[in-house]
């Protein structure tokens, strides 16, 4: 932190002192509380949010009438024409931007004030620029984080029932979300549609509730920039202290007091987020285990690490090449051939790719789900006693030996071998087709021969005969040939190449199947629920730090 933003945070904390004195009195006339607060975020292409709310007051016995209901705005570029609100009901109301709240709108209840002892439902829908930001963990991924609106302690008391809902853009899939923070507790499909849910219902009507989501940055057009770490802490201190002159946020006050330099860090710091995309691998139910599970094949260590189900299916094509019982014929369509007799070595799940060629040597979706929703199984009974976490970790440290393994092979000959020994454990690194090249290097290496013999267009490979057989080479009779070389990096592109070919056509469509399997194997990320379900949530707060890369959350507040 720079002297300059010292010198500021420091003058911020004496007028928040000296701002103590000026709180308006009246807002201690209002008390109620906040039954429920629920809102629904819908992303769109523009990178706007539509925000819907559902505020459910009861006006305290004694208290003054709920004449004005204050509503905090994610950003000042709300479209303050684009409000709708009604309360029960009754739309005889007037919007007007908060002299409360900033930013804000106040909703005037012109003939349907809530009297003390009774309660209404404020509906309230706006639209909101400015809401997608960059991820700040994944340059592919955009984000949206969102804070329901809160109120000042003084004013709300008692417990809320918090529900918030995201519904992404149209077109993301299920292996493509993310969320922040916690997972979320309920999915749906709506209109073609992921919504994911969170449910608070003992929530605290004057506390903060951040939640957020991701997805690849494609989906959308316009992704706004965050602000400097200087200008996050300046400006969020600047709605503090705007939020305390206009009398907003009193009783909050002498909580920022306290921990007001504290904020001020945490918002010119990284913002540790937790975002994990869907899961279909169930979690682990009751005390974590101890220990390691070893003996996982690189197949089933991609389950554990929730690898894209693309990609575990083709790793499993890999190995079933490698041992010589399937090679393709060609890749688009996918055209795969069985080779019989097959050899006896073969897996549960590779016997059940097997089976799911039909006599046309194409791949049945219904049976391939099948075979990987018993794989899922499998791998989560297999964890069972131990610890997931350093199994996981033990693992990535497979992976990366791996690649040093190879890296250290002194001969061209050397280092075919090596990568052919290790290509279904460098296959699991996110990053195989950025590193293979540059560890293969520029020398020519003997092309392996599961490669050159199961991959669709190779040459004199259709009349299979005894032969010597080296470089990696499958356990039944091959044809003998004189393989080709090829430099490294020319080898990693069709590597890589082909790897994405029979990724994009192993199955239909990824985003039916994955959902499919993810249906049997961990119902509570994926359940399909009834079209006409309605999703609420909502809320914000007084206090505004949004700051965050990545960010976009609510601040509200007020006491009315």
């Amino acid at each position: 932190m720079n002297m300059r933003v010292k010198q500021f945070l420091a003058l911020a904390l004496v007028l928040l002192v000296t701002s103590v004195g000026v709180w308006p009195a009246f807002a201690a006339d209002y008390g109620f509380v906040l039954n429920k607060n629920i809102s629904r975020v819908t992303i769109n292409r523009d990178g706007s949010v539509d925000i819907e709310y559902w505020l459910t007051y009861t006006c305290d016995a004694g208290a003054h009438p709920i004449d004005i209901i204050d509503v905090g705005m994610p950003n000042s570029s709300y479209v303050l024409s684009s409000v709708r609100a009604d309360l029960d009901g009754n739309s005889a109301v007037t919007v007007k931007r908060s002299e409360l709240v900033n930013p804000g709108v106040e909703v005037h209840l012109l003939s349907s004030t809530i009297q003390p002892g009774g309660t209404g439902t404020l509906h309230l829908t706006v639209n909101v620029p400015g809401m997608v930001y960059p991820d700040s963990e994944d340059d592919a991924y955009a984000s949206v984080e969102f804070s329901p609106h809160w109120y000042d302690s003084a004013n709300a008391h008692g417990t809320t029932d918090m529900q918030v809902s995201f519904v992404f853009p149209l077109g993301v899939t299920n292996e493509q979300t993310k969320w922040h923070y916690r997972e979320f507790d309920e999915v749906d499909v709506q209109d073609d549609r992921i919504i994911f849910t969170w449910l608070e219902p003992q929530a605290s009507p004057s506390r903060q509730y951040t939640f957020g989501v991701g997805f690849p940055k494609s989906y959308v057009d316009v992704i706004s920039q965050p602000p400097s770490a200087s200008s996050q802490a300046i400006g969020s201190l600047c709605g503090m202290l705007s939020c305390l002159a206009d009398g907003g946020c009193w009783g909050f006050g002498i909580f920022i007091l306290i921990v007001g330099f504290g904020v001020a860090s945490s918002v010119l710091g990284a913002l540790s987020t937790s975002r994990k995309r869907m899961q279909y691998l169930p979690p682990s139910v009751g005390v974590e285990g101890v220990g390691v599970k070893r003996g996982l094949t690189a197949v089933e260590a991609a389950i554990l690490l929730e690898t894209p189900l693309d990609k575990a299916l083709t790793m499993t094509l890999f190995s079933l090449m490698k041992k010589g019982a399937v090679r393709a014929v060609s890749e688009k369509p996918l055209q795969l051939e069985a080779i019989d007799p097959p050899p006896t070595e073969l897996r549960g799940y590779e016997k059940g790719f097997v089976a799911a060629i039909d006599k046309k040597g194409a791949l049945n979706d219904k049976d391939l789900r099948e075979m990987m929703v018993l794989l899922v199984k499998s791998v989560n009974d297999k964890l069972k006693g131990f610890s997931r976490k350093e199994t996981v970790a033990y693992y990535r440290d497979i992976v990366s030996r791996a690649w040093d393994q190879v890296q250290a092979a002194d001969t061209p000959e050397l280092k075919g071998r090596a990568l052919t020994e290790n290509i279904d454990w460098t296959m699991l690194d996110k990053d195989f087709g950025d590193k293979i090249g540059p560890t293969l290097g520029p020398n020519p290496i003997p092309m392996p021969y599961w490669w050159w013999w199961g991959m669709p267009g190779r040459a004199g490979r259709t009349t299979p005969a005894p032969a010597a057989q080296p470089l990696g080479t499958p356990s039944v009779s091959i044809p003998q040939v004189q393989l080709p070389t090829l430099p490294g990096a020319d080898f990693a592109n069709t590597v890589v190449l082909g790897m994405e070919g029979l990724a994009n056509n192993v199955v239909t469509n990824i985003e039916q199947f994955t959902g499919g399997v993810t249906k049997q194997t961990n119902p509570k990320a994926f359940s399909s629920g009834s079209s006409g379900r309605s999703y609420k949530s909502g809320g914000c707060a007084c206090a505004c730090a949004c700051a965050c890369a990545g960010c976009a959350c609510a601040c509200a507040g007020g006491g009315r």
